[in-house]
């Protein structure tokens, strides 16, 4: 039952007209880690996105306990994608005030209006999009790419999925990838502790962390 309603929500990206395809992973990235690179570039693969970019947010409404700031988090996250074919959007960085998904998605389908834009979430935030400021606008600027951890209740997210598509018209497709087992609040614990975070970061974000004493105890 589980694996035929994934096939079902993954199979509805291929019903789209081809145009560019472009994949966008946002979030605080503090810091940013190999797990966002390998999400990113997986997705890319499985949807057959033409680039994908990670975007750190400038100033979240929600989030700003503990939050390095959006210039150090920029330079990190342009670190962790160095050498790859990942590309970092500093939009939102740049931008005073708050930082809306919904204004950026604007911004770049009013510059790019033939690209379909497809936002990457984790499972998690499909159940709190409602929550977002004019997230009925941005239902109608971009589709979403949800990736799910292991052992995630598939069934509930199905529901969410479809329930967000009939009320809203939102395009929310469900990738195969199910992460990394590593988080930035994770590594941030470790810094605290003063332990290694050698492999979860790319050294030179290791040693940007280190030499601006990010994420320590006061």
């Amino acid at each position: 039952m589980e694996q035929s309603q994934s096939i079902a929500i993954e199979q509805d990206v291929r019903l789209f007209p081809r145009q560019k395809r472009v994949g966008i992973l946002g979030g605080t990235f503090n810091p940013p880690h190999n797990g966002h690179i390998d999400m990113a570039r997986r997705v890319k693969g499985e949807f057959s996105l033409d680039e994908v970019s990670l975007m750190p947010c400038g100033n979240p409404p929600h989030k700003d306990h503990g939050l390095a700031p959006k210039e150090m988090r920029l330079q990190m996250t342009r670190m962790c994608a160095a050498g790859t074919d990942v590309k970092v959007l500093d939009l939102e960085v740049k931008r005073s005030g708050f930082s809306y998904t919904s204004e950026t998605l604007a911004e770049l389908r009013e510059k790019e209006p033939e690209t379909d834009y497809y936002f990457i979430v984790g499972a998690d935030t499909v159940f709190e999009l409602c929550t977002w400021h004019d997230f009925e606008r941005l239902f109608k600027l971009t589709n979403f790419i949800c990736v799910r951890r292991q052992n995630y209740d598939l069934l509930a997210l199905a529901a969410e999925i479809a329930r967000l598509k009939q009320d809203y018209g939102a395009h929310i497709f469900l990738s195969e990838y199910t992460g990394l087992f590593v988080s930035s609040s994770y590594i941030r614990r470790r810094v605290a502790e003063s332990r290694s975070i050698e492999g979860l970061v790319p050294q030179s974000v290791e040693e940007y962390i280190l030499a601006n004493g990010l994420y320590r105890k006061p």
